[in-house]
């Protein structure tokens, strides 16, 4: 999977907490300061594959469709500088 950092924020208290070891899907880590559950490995892994999704589609998603259509017309206008097949 993606390098990520294993440290979770307390929604509690805001405490830096850490997974150590290799824990099972259903370990729960426990926050060291407060003692509130946090969550669940396996939902700890879940949410953060999602965020990761989440920031490569961000990062590869284009949102300004003019500067495209303007781009492919630009493109398009000069024949010689399209490979041929």
């Amino acid at each position: 999977m993606f390098q990520r950092s294993r440290k979770v924020v307390c929604p509690e208290c805001s405490g830096s907490n850490f997974w150590n070891g290799n824990p099972k899907p259903t370990d729960v880590l426990q926050c060291r300061y407060c003692q509130t559950a946090i969550a669940t490995y396996e939902e700890y892994v879940r949410v953060a594959a999602q965020q990761e999704a989440e920031r490569l589609l961000a990062e590869f998603v284009e949102t300004d469709v003019s500067r495209d259509l303007a781009h492919l017309k630009a493109v398009l206008a000069q024949p010689g500088e399209r490979a041929s097949a």
